[in-house]
C-alpha cells in the first residue's frame, strides 16, 4: 500500500508538471526548438567523439557548420518568402478566377451526368465552401508569413540554448540522476535512454524527409514556371511533419496557384505532388523514419487530432513524438521495468 500511494503521488506530480508546462508553452517554445536542434546535431557530435575528438571541440565543429548552413538558408529564404507573400496577396484576384474556372469545369461535368438535383446542390455548396476557405487560407498564410518576423527574431535565441544543451547534455543528465536514489537512478536512466531512442529516430528522420519534400516541391514550382517556389517549399516542408494529412495540405497552395494559369497546369501540378506524396509515404518515410514511434496508424492519427484540439497547429506538430514517448513509457511500465523494486 505505501508503494501504491507513492505511485499515485508520482502520477499526480507528473500531471501537475504537464499542466504547468502547457500553461507556459509560449515561453517554452524556444527551449523546445533548442531541444530539437540538440537532437538533430547529437549524431554528428557522437561520430566526432568516436573518432577521438573531445566533446567540446566536436560540439563546436558541428555547431559552426550548422550555424553557417542556417545563416545561408535564412539569407535566401526569409527575403524570398516575404517577397512571394506580398506578391501572393496581389495575385489573389487572379487565383480567384482560376478557382472559378475549376468550378465551371465541375458544373460542365455535372450537367453531363444524370444526377439527382439534391446531389448537385450538395456538390455546389461543398465547392463554394471550399473556394471561400482556400482563398481565405491563402490570404491568412501570406499575411501570417509577412508578420512572422518578430516570432523569428524571438526564436533566434533557440540555437544558443541548443548549443549549451548539446555541449553539457551528459553533465546535465548526470546531475539530474544524482538527485535520485540509486534505485530510481536505474529506472530514470532506462526511461531516458528509451525516450532518446524514440525522439532522435523520429526527429532526424522526419527532418530529412521534410527537407527532401521541400526541395521536390520547389522543383515542381520551378519546372512549371509558377513562381512562389520558396513559399510553397516552406509550407510543404512544415506540413509534411504532420503524418497522413500533411502532404495533402502542402499540395493545396501549389494547385491553387497553378489554377491561376490554367486547369491543365493545375492538373499536372496536382499529379506531381501526388508523386511526391507517394515517394514520401512509400520510400522516404519508411527508410528515414522507420519504426521509431512504433504506433499503429489509427492511434497515431487519433493522437494528432487530440493534439490539434488541445494546442492547435503546435499540438499537431508535437503529437506524433509525444505519442511515441507515451507509448514507449507504457511498454516499459507493462514489463514492470519503470518502477523501482520498492514499488513493484
Amino acid at each position: 500500500m505505501p508503494g501504491a500511494k507513492r505511485l499515485v503521488l508520482l502520477a499526480a506530480v507528473g500531471l501537475a508538471a504537464a499542466a504547468l508546462l502547457y500553461a507556459v508553452r509560449v515561453v517554452l517554445l524556444p527551449f523546445a526548438l533548442a531541444g530539437v536542434i540538440a537532437y538533430l546535431l547529437s549524431g554528428p557530435v557522437r561520430y566526432l567523439e568516436s573518432r577521438g575528438t573531445k566533446r567540446v571541440r566536436a560540439v563546436q565543429i558541428t555547431y559552426l557548420a550548422f550555424v553557417l548552413a542556417l545563416v545561408g538558408i535564412a539569407m535566401w529564404l526569409v527575403p524570398a518568402v516575404g517577397q512571394e507573400a506580398r506578391h501572393l496577396l496581389q495575385q489573389l484576384p487572379r487565383l480567384g478566377h482560376g478557382l472559378d474556372a475549376l468550378i465551371s469545369g465541375y458544373d460542365r461535368m455535372m450537367r453531363g451526368r444524370a444526377l439527382p438535383a439534391s446531389y448537385r446542390r450538395a456538390g455546389d455548396a461543398l465547392i463554394a465552401t471550399l473556394e471561400a476557405r482556400v482563398v481565405g487560407g491563402l490570404r491568412g498564410t501570406a499575411e501570417g508569413l509577412l508578420s512572422a518576423a518578430p516570432i523569428l527574431l524571438a526564436m533566434a535565441i533557440a540555437p544558443w540554448i541548443g548549443y549549451y544543451l548539446l555541449r553539457d547534455g551528459p553533465r546535465i543528465r548526470r546531475s539530474l540522476l544524482s538527485l535520485l536514489s540509486a534505485d530510481w537512478q536505474s529506472v530514470a536512466s532506462l526511461w531516458i535512454s528509451e525516450v532518446d531512442r524514440v525522439l532522435s529516430g523520429y526527429l532526424r528522420g522526419q527532418a530529412l524527409v521534410a527537407l527532401v519534400v521541400a526541395l521536390l516541391s520547389f522543383g515542381v514550382m520551378t519546372v512549371f514556371g509558377l513562381g512562389f517556389g520558396a513559399m510553397v517549399a516552406l509550407v510543404a516542408g512544415v506540413t509534411d511533419m504532420v503524418p497522413f494529412v500533411g502532404p495533402i495540405l502542402g499540395a493545396v497552395p501549389a494547385v491553387v496557384i497553378a489554377s491561376g494559369r490554367s486547369l491543365e497546369t493545375a492538373g499536372w501540378v496536382a499529379f506531381a505532388f501526388f508523386l511526391i506524396h507517394e515517394t514520401e509515404g512509400n520510400l522516404l518515410a519508411p527508410l528515414l523514419v522507420g519504426e521509431s514511434i512504433g504506433m499503429h496508424p489509427v492511434l497515431l492519427l487519433l493522437s494528432i487530432f487530440i493534439g490539434g484540439e488541445i494546442a492547435g497547429i503546435g499540438g499537431v506538430l508535437v503529437a506524433a513524438p509525444l505519442a511515441g514517448v507515451a507509448l514507449a513509457t507504457g511498454r516499459i511500465v507493462s514489463r514492470g521495468l519503470l518502477l523501482p523494486k520498492a514499488l513493484r
